[in-house]
């Protein structure tokens, strides 16, 4: 089956939403670099993709800067508020984080990211790249089946106000290609182009953030809101067969990838030893997996609050030592899309709620659902994850850039939860010891370790009756997750995206 590609001269957009690609396309055309073009591509995602990312989410990304030459990192993740502590919610009744509602939300970090990336290297006033993320809330867009499929699993949790604005008032519910318009979202991001985060974190959207989370006993200071702050830090990474591999660091699982990779080359995973399709090549990448997500689980956090903070080495070095884990992992809803332009720059970008609509709790003086981030943290325990006042939960969102001799070629990434440092490693080693480019390496079928001795594999592998674990066979493409990817190639860049995804990439 043929992949989403589109071969341009220099520059591209690639996104989960044909009109997110369009909006970085058109930044493009105002002379914007990468930098604008992704703003405007994030924010019209959050316009069109309400379900994996918006206003009350998370924003990560790896940026190479061709003026720096230079790849670099922005965490622009929440942390829990001032008022909540692992102790507080136990006795409130909870054995663990709860998953959805206002104790699962942390302080939404994306509006700060997203305007502090293009403070930093955008081109254009970043009231032009929210041109068209306005448009499309003020007037509105066809509604897909991916939103539609959010809304109607999460229809009997939501409030009567995120009922009023997300279903039809003409006495059915939506359908796929019906006109949304989300009036009170436009307003917010009018209030954000013009005075900038202090119309998210001071003004009407962070008094309803306020109010939303005291319905459910959760207490939001304003200066949880107002002091938050982005965290530019620098990227992890390791050399792989003759390629950089470029990751985010924790609170981020980046290092996960990072560790997957490392014992696979021990393995020689590769063209030269096992065949893409076999598999043994299954076995081997499942092993490697048990170990890294077993010592993320002991090891990785917010780093502001572990001793000595993060060292790489030593958690390639001591994971690789780990006991091998048996847990569930478990897929997720975000968005990521990558850009590139005709100055060098390659952006590597995710964007996220966690959940299918968050944490269902939508901020009706805002328009936009917050994010259930927070059901991540341990209530027990002494792990690097338990809960704690102004810490950052551990985090699946992470991004993948590659470069060789110092030049960065490939930007890619996908949603899919606890599940994205496999989908990392399997995008790495098909283009570096299978040779493939990033519309093959994205197409390719999956398989996923699920946990426990479980394991998701799409058609088109072989020799699966040797391998001694639960699996669930499923059809090409299947639910594995959705990418999407750039390519700089000699003369031109390549955008993708996956045939398992509702996107299209743009160019020129």
């Amino acid at each position: 089956m043929p992949g989403k590609v589109l071969m341009a001269r220099s520059k591209v957009v690639a996104t989960e939403h044909p009109l997110a690609s369009l909006a970085g396309l058109r930044s493009f055309e105002k002379r914007g670099n990468a930098f604008d073009a992704a703003a405007a591509a994030s924010l019209a995602l959050a316009v069109t993709q309400p379900h994996l990312g918006g206003l009350g989410g998370d924003y990560f990304g790896l940026f190479y800067s061709a003026r720096d030459r230079k790849v670099f990192c922005l965490n622009s993740s929440g942390w829990s508020p001032s008022s909540q502590t692992a102790e507080g919610m136990r006795a409130g009744g909870h054995r663990a984080s709860p998953t959805y509602g206002p104790g699962s939300v942390v302080i939404p970090g994306y509006v700060k990211g997203i305007y502090e990336m293009h403070r930093r290297f955008g081109r254009l006033e970043f009231s032009e790249d929210a041109e068209e993320a306005i448009e499309l809330a003020e007037d509105g867009f066809p509604i897909g089946n991916s939103l539609l499929r959010s809304l109607s699993v999460a229809s009997g949790s939501l409030s009567a106000a995120a009922k009023k604005a997300y279903f039809g008032t003409g006495g059915r519910a939506l359908r796929a290609g019906d006109i949304l318009r989300q009036k009170t979202l436009a307003a917010s991001l009018r209030g954000i182009a013009s005075d900038g985060p202090d119309a998210f974190y001071g003004g009407t959207p962070a008094e309803g953030v306020r109010e939303e989370m005291a319905k459910g006993g959760i207490e939001v200071d304003e200066k949880d809101l107002s002091s938050y702050e982005p965290e530019w830090c620098e990227p992890l990474k390791i050399d792989y067969n003759g390629t950089r591999v470029f990751e985010v660091p924790p609170n981020s699982m980046g290092a996960t990838t990072l560790l997957m990779l490392r014992l696979l080359a021990e393995e020689k995973v590769g063209a030269r030893r096992l065949k893409p399709n076999s598999a043994e090549r299954i076995r081997v990448t499942v092993a490697a997996a048990k170990v890294a997500y077993e010592a993320r689980d002991a090891q990785l956090g917010d780093p502001r609050f572990i001793d000595g903070g993060f060292d790489l080495e030593r958690f390639l070095r001591e994971g690789s030592a780990g006991v091998r884990g048996q847990r569930r992992l478990e897929s997720g809803d975000t968005t990521y899309f990558a850009v590139a332009d005709d100055e060098g720059n390659l952006l590597s970008c995710i964007q996220s709620l966690f959940h299918g609509l968050g944490s269902r709790v939508y901020v009706e003086k805002g328009g936009f659902f917050l994010n259930n981030r927070g059901s991540s943290f341990a209530l027990r325990g002494k792990g690097p994850n338990l809960l704690e006042p102004r810490k950052r939960p551990l985090h699946t969102l992470s991004s993948l850039i590659l470069s060789r001799d110092g030049e960065p070629f490939v930007a890619t990434g996908a949603s899919g939860g606890d599940w994205r440092p496999q989908q990392h490693a399997l995008f790495t080693t098909n283009i570096v010891d299978y040779s493939m480019d990033i519309a093959q390496a994205i197409d390719y079928p999956r398989f996923i370790w699920d946990g426990g001795n479980s394991l998701i594999v799409e058609e088109g592998y072989s020799g699966l009756e040797g391998l001694k674990m639960r699996k669930t066979l499923v059809k090409y493409p299947g639910p594995t997750g959705v990418a999407q990817g750039v390519q700089r190639l000699a003369e031109s860049v390549e955008g993708v995206c996956d045939l398992r995804g509702e996107g299209l990439p743009a160019g020129s």
